[in-house]
């Protein structure tokens, strides 16, 4: 079974490299389409595969909330999302 925790952070370390990118580093229209993109992506996750998704983020969350506070963040408010569901 293939280890998806680095292609989530990476992909939670775009999203966070967005949202806190000046005007002058990134358009900030191109940066809303980016996440636009991806959360319609991320919109065909199965219902059934969220809770697994939803315990996978937040053990993410936890490994690397030390080093990554504000990757780690991002991670629990998308499982608390995935919770609203």
């Amino acid at each position: 079974m293939m280890d998806l925790d680095p292609i989530i952070v990476a992909m939670v370390s775009c999203v966070v490299m967005l949202d806190t990118a000046e005007a002058d580093e990134v358009d900030p229209s191109f940066a809303v389409k980016v996440q636009q993109v991806m959360g319609e992506h991320l919109q065909e996750i199965s219902p059934s595969d969220e809770p697994e998704l939803r315990l996978m983020l937040l053990r993410i969350a936890d490994k690397i909330s030390t080093g990554e506070p504000s990757i780690a963040r991002h991670l629990r408010r998308w499982a608390d999302n995935l919770s609203e569901s």
